[in-house]
Protein backbone atom coordinates (compact mmCIF):
# COMPACT_ATOMS: atom_id res chain seq x y z
CA UNK A 1 0.00 0.00 0.00
CA UNK A 2 1.47 3.57 -0.99
CA UNK A 3 0.34 6.60 0.73
CA UNK A 4 0.80 9.91 0.31
CA UNK A 5 4.25 11.03 1.20
CA UNK A 6 3.50 13.83 3.24
CA UNK A 7 2.06 11.69 5.73
CA UNK A 8 4.11 12.43 8.80
CA UNK A 9 6.40 10.31 10.66
CA UNK A 10 5.11 7.94 13.43
CA UNK A 11 7.49 7.96 16.42
CA UNK A 12 7.95 4.08 17.62
CA UNK A 13 9.42 4.46 21.15
CA UNK A 14 10.67 1.09 23.01
CA UNK A 15 12.55 -0.54 25.38
CA UNK A 16 15.79 -1.28 23.05
CA UNK A 17 16.83 -0.87 19.81
CA UNK A 18 15.09 -4.28 18.63
CA UNK A 19 11.32 -3.47 19.64
CA UNK A 20 11.26 -0.35 18.94
CA UNK A 21 12.64 -1.02 15.26
CA UNK A 22 10.08 -3.96 14.93
CA UNK A 23 7.59 -1.50 15.26
CA UNK A 24 8.50 0.95 12.80
CA UNK A 25 9.71 -2.41 10.49
CA UNK A 26 5.79 -3.16 10.69
CA UNK A 27 4.58 0.59 10.64
CA UNK A 28 6.54 0.94 7.21
CA UNK A 29 4.86 -2.50 5.97
CA UNK A 30 1.10 -0.53 6.15
CA UNK A 31 2.83 2.18 4.25
CA UNK A 32 3.28 4.66 6.91
CA UNK A 33 6.73 6.73 7.58
CA UNK A 34 8.58 5.28 10.97
CA UNK A 35 11.06 6.30 13.14
CA UNK A 36 12.39 4.32 15.98
CA UNK A 37 13.50 5.57 19.25
CA UNK A 38 14.76 3.06 22.24
CA UNK A 39 15.35 4.02 25.53
CA UNK A 40 18.09 1.73 26.15
CA UNK A 41 20.35 -0.30 24.51
CA UNK A 42 19.49 -3.70 25.84
CA UNK A 43 16.57 -5.99 27.74
CA UNK A 44 19.39 -5.30 31.43
CA UNK A 45 19.60 -1.84 30.70
CA UNK A 46 16.09 -1.38 30.20
CA UNK A 47 14.94 -3.77 33.25
CA UNK A 48 17.50 -1.74 35.19
CA UNK A 49 15.73 1.30 34.47
CA UNK A 50 12.49 0.19 35.24
CA UNK A 51 13.11 -1.35 38.41
CA UNK A 52 16.05 0.84 39.86
CA UNK A 53 15.23 4.14 38.15
CA UNK A 54 12.03 4.40 36.81
CA UNK A 55 11.59 8.48 37.50
CA UNK A 56 14.69 9.11 35.22
CA UNK A 57 13.29 6.92 32.58
CA UNK A 58 9.88 8.96 32.93
CA UNK A 59 11.80 11.53 32.51
CA UNK A 60 13.96 10.90 29.76
CA UNK A 61 10.37 9.46 27.96
CA UNK A 62 9.03 12.67 28.22
CA UNK A 63 11.95 14.59 27.43
CA UNK A 64 11.68 12.67 23.98
CA UNK A 65 8.17 13.64 23.52
CA UNK A 66 8.55 17.10 23.99
CA UNK A 67 11.64 17.01 21.59
CA UNK A 68 9.39 15.26 19.03
CA UNK A 69 6.66 17.52 18.78
CA UNK A 70 9.02 20.17 18.57
CA UNK A 71 10.58 18.35 15.45
CA UNK A 72 6.56 17.97 13.83
CA UNK A 73 5.83 14.79 15.30
CA UNK A 74 2.01 14.50 15.56
CA UNK A 75 2.17 10.75 16.53
CA UNK A 76 3.88 8.63 18.88
CA UNK A 77 3.06 4.77 19.79
CA UNK A 78 4.68 3.33 22.70
CA UNK A 79 5.79 -0.19 21.36
CA UNK A 80 7.00 -1.79 25.03
CA UNK A 81 4.56 -3.19 27.76
CA UNK A 82 6.71 -2.96 30.58
CA UNK A 83 7.15 0.96 29.80
CA UNK A 84 3.82 1.36 29.58
CA UNK A 85 3.18 0.17 33.13
CA UNK A 86 6.29 2.07 34.30
CA UNK A 87 5.77 5.72 32.55
CA UNK A 88 2.87 7.56 33.07
CA UNK A 89 2.40 8.58 28.92
CA UNK A 90 -0.59 10.63 29.08
CA UNK A 91 1.36 13.96 27.66
CA UNK A 92 0.19 17.39 26.36
CA UNK A 93 2.97 17.07 23.61
CA UNK A 94 1.47 14.72 21.15
CA UNK A 95 -0.95 11.71 20.97
CA UNK A 96 0.70 8.58 22.40
CA UNK A 97 -0.88 5.09 21.31
CA UNK A 98 0.46 2.52 24.13
CA UNK A 99 -0.42 -0.87 25.29
CA UNK A 100 -3.21 0.28 27.84
CA UNK A 101 -4.82 1.22 24.78
CA UNK A 102 -5.29 -2.41 24.22
CA UNK A 103 -5.63 -3.47 27.43
CA UNK A 104 -8.50 -1.40 27.63
CA UNK A 105 -10.52 -2.91 24.33
CA UNK A 106 -9.34 -6.31 25.28
CA UNK A 107 -10.07 -7.34 28.43
CA UNK A 108 -14.30 -6.42 28.62
CA UNK A 109 -14.33 -8.89 26.20
CA UNK A 110 -12.91 -11.79 28.07
CA UNK A 111 -13.62 -13.37 31.21
CA UNK A 112 -10.13 -15.21 31.58
CA UNK A 113 -7.11 -15.19 30.18
CA UNK A 114 -3.09 -15.94 30.02
CA UNK A 115 -1.31 -13.03 30.04
CA UNK A 116 2.78 -13.45 28.91
CA UNK A 117 4.77 -10.62 29.34
CA UNK A 118 8.56 -9.67 29.37
CA UNK A 119 8.94 -8.70 32.73
CA UNK A 120 7.21 -8.35 35.94
CA UNK A 121 6.18 -4.63 35.34
CA UNK A 122 4.35 -5.19 32.66
CA UNK A 123 2.53 -8.18 34.34
CA UNK A 124 1.53 -5.72 37.04
CA UNK A 125 0.32 -3.51 34.12
CA UNK A 126 -1.80 -5.45 32.56
CA UNK A 127 -3.41 -6.54 35.70
CA UNK A 128 -3.74 -2.96 36.80
CA UNK A 129 -5.86 -1.91 33.83
CA UNK A 130 -7.85 -5.50 34.00
CA UNK A 131 -8.79 -4.64 37.46
CA UNK A 132 -10.14 -1.46 35.80
CA UNK A 133 -11.78 -2.10 33.60
CA UNK A 134 -13.09 -5.70 33.98
CA UNK A 135 -13.46 -5.86 37.73
CA UNK A 136 -13.97 -10.11 37.64
CA UNK A 137 -12.01 -10.70 35.35
CA UNK A 138 -9.53 -13.80 36.12
CA UNK A 139 -5.91 -13.66 34.98
CA UNK A 140 -2.78 -15.85 34.97
CA UNK A 141 0.61 -13.95 34.50
CA UNK A 142 3.32 -15.28 33.55
CA UNK A 143 6.77 -13.36 33.25
CA UNK A 144 9.35 -14.85 30.93
CA UNK A 145 12.53 -12.45 30.62
CA UNK A 146 14.63 -15.23 29.14
CA UNK A 147 12.33 -15.86 26.32
CA UNK A 148 13.41 -11.79 25.66
CA UNK A 149 16.74 -12.07 25.39
CA UNK A 150 16.50 -15.10 23.46
CA UNK A 151 14.74 -13.46 20.76
CA UNK A 152 16.91 -10.23 20.86
CA UNK A 153 19.70 -12.99 20.47
CA UNK A 154 18.53 -13.48 16.59
CA UNK A 155 17.50 -17.39 17.13
CA UNK A 156 13.46 -16.89 17.54
CA UNK A 157 12.21 -19.98 16.68
CA UNK A 158 15.38 -21.74 19.58
CA UNK A 159 14.36 -18.94 21.71
CA UNK A 160 10.80 -20.78 21.55
CA UNK A 161 11.39 -23.71 21.62
CA UNK A 162 13.67 -23.58 24.75
CA UNK A 163 11.27 -21.63 27.32
CA UNK A 164 8.60 -22.69 29.66
CA UNK A 165 6.13 -21.25 26.90
CA UNK A 166 5.09 -24.17 25.06
CA UNK A 167 4.00 -25.80 28.68
CA UNK A 168 2.62 -22.48 29.61
CA UNK A 169 -0.19 -22.79 26.60
CA UNK A 170 -1.09 -26.24 27.44
CA UNK A 171 -1.52 -24.98 31.07
CA UNK A 172 -3.94 -22.47 29.62
CA UNK A 173 -5.48 -24.90 27.28
CA UNK A 174 -6.53 -27.16 30.37
CA UNK A 175 -7.66 -24.33 32.77
CA UNK A 176 -10.36 -23.52 29.19
CA UNK A 177 -8.75 -19.83 29.94
CA UNK A 178 -10.68 -18.00 27.01
CA UNK A 179 -7.76 -16.46 25.41
CA UNK A 180 -3.81 -15.81 25.57
CA UNK A 181 -2.84 -12.31 25.54
CA UNK A 182 0.80 -11.41 24.35
CA UNK A 183 1.55 -8.56 26.56
CA UNK A 184 5.19 -8.51 24.81
CA UNK A 185 5.76 -6.80 21.74
CA UNK A 186 9.20 -9.17 21.25
CA UNK A 187 6.53 -11.99 21.01
CA UNK A 188 4.98 -10.46 18.14
CA UNK A 189 7.75 -11.91 16.20
CA UNK A 190 6.72 -15.42 17.41
CA UNK A 191 3.34 -14.95 17.15
CA UNK A 192 3.10 -17.67 14.17
CA UNK A 193 4.76 -20.14 16.40
CA UNK A 194 2.44 -19.34 19.70
CA UNK A 195 -0.62 -20.04 17.07
CA UNK A 196 0.77 -23.26 15.68
CA UNK A 197 0.74 -25.10 18.87
CA UNK A 198 -2.08 -23.37 20.87
CA UNK A 199 -5.77 -24.03 20.64
CA UNK A 200 -6.95 -20.87 22.26
CA UNK A 201 -7.43 -17.50 21.09
CA UNK A 202 -4.69 -15.39 20.67
CA UNK A 203 -4.24 -11.75 21.18
CA UNK A 204 -1.21 -10.22 20.31
CA UNK A 205 -0.99 -6.21 22.08
CA UNK A 206 2.02 -5.48 19.17
CA UNK A 207 -0.09 -6.66 16.43
CA UNK A 208 -3.10 -4.24 17.82
CA UNK A 209 -0.99 -1.34 18.41
CA UNK A 210 -0.18 -1.09 14.85
CA UNK A 211 -3.10 -1.66 13.63
CA UNK A 212 -4.40 1.06 16.26
CA UNK A 213 -1.38 3.49 15.08
CA UNK A 214 -2.42 3.03 11.58
CA UNK A 215 -6.10 4.32 11.93
CA UNK A 216 -4.88 7.13 13.83
CA UNK A 217 -2.27 8.10 11.48
CA UNK A 218 -4.22 7.80 8.47
CA UNK A 219 -7.83 7.12 9.43
CA UNK A 220 -10.14 4.74 8.25
CA UNK A 221 -10.85 5.48 4.98
CA UNK A 222 -7.61 4.09 3.94
CA UNK A 223 -7.77 0.46 2.50
CA UNK A 224 -5.87 -2.11 3.38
Amino acid sequence: MMLDVGTPAVAVIAGTPYDSGLGAELLRAKGLAAVSYAMADSPDEQDSLQYQNPRALAAAFHARLHELHAQGTELAMLFCNSMSAVVDHDSPALPVISPITVYREVFPKLRSSLVITGNAQAVVGVERTAWQVSPGHRMLGVSDPALVRGIEAGDPEAAFANSHLPTTLRLAQRLDLDAVVLACTHFTTILPLIAACCDLPVIDVGTRLIELATLAAIGPEIPG
